[in-house]
């Protein structure tokens, strides 16, 4: 048979097979032009080993005591008019602290610590004198006051960070404790929260190009914390949700041990440092509950810390910690007595890492496993009957014995965790008794 006998024959297959050719370097194609998918934060998924969540139990005779020794923080700490210092014996308080220390006192009362009648007069007198604060020119509470005169110390700069913590605060209160709504309506009438959003516009070559900011200077100006921060924040009004969740420089990623995590870039004296925090994470879960990124990244976090704590792995820690600064005039009291830790706090960031007592005692609470109980038991020395609880230990072994509300307010969150779970629960709203069994049936 001559060739072109055999062609006229195959044309039908040569056709179908140069479609499927062609079809082929279509998609090819077609999927070159594709972006290459890579992993960013609005991405993060739960990994197939995340753990599943603790369920709740009562605590143990020693958590109870522990619990305890937190709130006597607060009973030494708040002054007349309601609030409670930011630091043991130093009368100065930050909207950040002031949110845990409402956190402390739902805890405690939770826990049984206190009375709902000491409650309700604690929360009563704090959100009285919260309205009684001075504001600065853009109507929002500034970032520190002292907390005997409530005078603005320093500027008079606001913190949207600091006042996402409050307002979780304040969230909590109105779901779980009505009876205190009209107070806290009374605070959003005074305060023009609406400040702490910032709505610029350029305009390009033919489109307008719209940024939202976060108006204040924050040294928290991290993806965690304003993670954290924006479960209340993007309540303010319609522009809120898209500051606050869009970094000013957009979200790098870090690997550190093969592990991907979000670069914080916290400042620090020496600039933006590449920087590991878990606070914002662990508070998410302890206080609202996890979403997928938050628990996702201190699920890897975890993960970071158990490596570098092992016996095999010989490397340093690395800190996870943010210490909440003191305002000027604290620093620059003539008769306060220096700590231990100042040689610490001046020294790089990779030499001032800090086994955090808040830390151990909320990564027991959320991932319950042998390294957060190790954790926690080489924090348990750090306690002071009668005072409450030291921050933590030192990278060099020594103890930082700086006593401060956010320490204590997380031990009293963490433990309230396990026995009632997170500080917001809708579902525990549910008081209906269970009926009780009849008898003789089987419970």
């Amino acid at each position: 048979m001559r060739m072109r006998d055999a062609l006229l024959n195959a044309r039908s297959y040569i056709t179908i097979l140069l479609g499927f050719l062609l079809g082929f370097a279509i998609v090819v194609w077609v999927e070159r032009q594709m972006p290459t998918r890579v992993e960013s934060t609005s991405g993060l998924a739960l990994s197939k080993a995340f753990p599943p969540l603790p369920t709740t139990r009562d605590l143990t005779f020693n958590e109870a005591i522990w619990a305890r020794v937190a709130w006597q923080y607060y009973v030494n700490n708040t002054q007349p008019n309601g609030l409670a210092n930011a630091r043991d014996a130093e009368p100065w308080f930050s909207l950040w602290s002031t949110g845990s220390y409402l956190f402390a006192a739902m805890a405690a009362q939770r826990l049984d610590i206190i009375t709902t009648g000491e409650f309700d007069e604690r929360i009563t007198a704090a959100l009285f004198s919260l309205g009684q604060l001075p504001l600065n020119a853009q109507g929002i509470p500034a970032s520190y006051y002292h907390a005997d005169t409530l005078k603005i110390l320093g500027k008079a700069e606001s913190s949207a960070i600091g006042m996402g913590r409050l307002l979780t605060a304040l969230q909590t209160l109105l779901w779980h404790y009505p009876q205190h709504a009209a107070e806290i309506r009374d605070l959003f009438n005074q305060w023009q929260t609406g400040a702490l959003i910032e709505r610029g516009e350029t305009t390009l070559a033919s489109l307008p190009v719209h940024h939202w900011t976060l108006a204040t200077d924050e040294p928290r100006n991290s993806f965690g914390y304003r993670l954290y921060a924006s479960h209340t924040l993007r309540l303010i009004d319609n522009d809120a949700g898209l500051a606050v969740t869009n970094p000013p420089e957009g979200q790098a990623m870090i690997d550190i041990d093969g592990v991907m995590v979000p670069d914080e870039g916290l400042r620090t004296p020496w600039g933006r440092q590449p920087s590991l925090v878990s606070l914002p994470y662990l508070l998410t879960g302890l206080e609202t509950g996890f979403d997928a990124q938050s628990a996702e990244i201190a699920w890897r976090i975890m993960q970071i810390q158990q490596r570098r704590h092992s016996l095999q792995v010989r490397k340093p820690p690395i800190s996870t910690d943010y210490a909440e600064p003191a305002p000027e005039y604290v620093t620059e009291q003539p008769n306060r007595q220096p700590d231990n830790q100042s040689s610490v706090s001046n020294a790089p960031p990779e030499q001032r890492a800090i086994t955090s007592t808040r830390s151990a005692f909320a990564w027991y609470a959320l991932f319950r496993n042998t390294w957060s109980e190790a954790l926690r038991e080489q924090v348990l020395t750090l306690q002071v009957p009668g005072k409450g609880w030291q921050q933590g230990l030192n990278l060099n072994a020594s103890v930082n014995n700086v006593i401060d509300a956010d320490t204590n307010a997380i031990v009293l969150e963490s433990l309230s965790f396990i026995a009632h779970g997170q500080m917001l629960c809708l579902s525990c709203m549910n008081t209906t008794a269970r009926p009780t069994p009849a008898a003789g049936a089987t419970p």
